[in-house]
């Protein structure tokens, strides 16, 4: 069974629309790989990003209609945003927390292990799918773990690393700092293509989107990822209050968590899932062979619009799994 590929839509939602809930869209991609266990699972990762952060930093995929890679220099004589190269040329990172993707950081940072030296780490920006409400340097930070794994063990320029301002007193506030900072860095400009419309979230919203090169992302025993958990007023169908980014209140953990929206999620380029152990399979089987539930298994609103899905899981994950026996 290692190394098998179970590929095509089937079970599990989507992203028919800007609010990031309905069905697979035709043209994604999906993809389960099922590797031995949990080292063959950090390899097989390893390979898969260090693959699609050489082919993003040279300049594939294109962009797609109503989506931009470029960062804004101001504004033109005819009003609207002129384009710097900031984000051309690079590859754009969006990293998860959890075991098992600090495993992967701390491979990709390993100078004996093959793949370090196949990143061009000063052509990478780093995002991040999700953050606690804590500070940078606490020890449930996903930017504290991603920095002490791997970015402290790599030459990434301290200007790519984009992270989420955990440390602010209010959660909603460093949502907003983030959306603020993805709209600079990725042009995304009021008014869609008719260039009308005031600045910012609100009134932007659904004139376009970033198209990260590569989303990295987990699955709770419970089916959330992200911070897209069960009942989440962001998997309502209707758009949230971030464009891009918003707080929620994770009512089991009783505290504020940052998060990317499904819509922003669903517009990358790549979107990996790492899925590891005997703990996660029930989830695994309902995410992707069961009903489509998204309240109940929020992992099902990850569909790329005209991008590629790829679970990788360990033999233990995939035990459930009708299609792997």
């Amino acid at each position: 069974m290692e190394g098998q590929r179970l590929s095509g839509g089937g079970g599990g939602g989507g992203a028919g629309a800007p609010g990031g809930i309905g069905a697979l869209v035709p043209g994604g991609r999906r993809e389960v790989r099922v590797v031995a266990d949990a080292e063959e699972l950090t390899r097989a990762a390893a390979e898969e990003v260090a693959a699609t952060l050489a082919k993003a930093a040279a300049g594939f995929p294109s962009d797609k209609p109503g989506v931009s890679r470029l960062a804004t220099s101001g504004r033109g004589s005819d009003g609207r945003q002129s384009r710097h190269s900031f984000l051309v040329g690079a590859a754009t990172f969006v990293l998860s927390g959890g075991s098992t993707p600090r495993a992967l950081y701390r491979l990709l940072a390993d100078p004996n292990a093959p793949w370090r030296g196949r990143i061009d780490w000063p052509a990478v920006h780093f995002f991040w799918g999700d953050e606690r409400h804590v500070p940078p340097d606490h020890p449930d930070s996903n930017f504290r773990m991603a920095r002490e794994a791997m970015l402290d063990h790599v030459p990434a320029p301290a200007a790519h690393v984009h992270r989420i301002a955990g440390e602010e007193p209010d959660a909603a506030r460093a949502a907003e700092r983030y959306e603020r900072e993805l709209i600079d860095l990725f042009a995304l400009w009021a008014g869609g293509d008719d260039g009308e419309g005031g600045e910012g979230a609100a009134s932007a919203a659904g004139s376009g989107w970033p198209r990260f090169d590569l989303v990295l992302l987990g699955l709770g025993e419970e089916g959330h990822t992200a911070s897209l958990f069960p009942g989440s007023p962001l998997l309502a169908g209707t758009r949230p209050p971030g464009w891009l980014a918003a707080a929620v209140w994770v009512e089991k953990l009783a505290t504020w968590r940052i998060t990317l929206t499904a819509a922003a999620i669903n517009h990358a380029a790549n979107v990996i899932f790492l899925v590891s152990g005997a703990a996660k399979a029930p989830a695994l089987a309902a995410v992707l062979e069961g009903e489509p539930q998204p309240q109940l298994y929020p992992a099902q609103v990850v569909a790329p619009i005209q991008g590629r899905l790829l679970w990788l899981v360990d033999r233990a994950a995939a035990a459930q799994l009708r299609s792997s026996a």
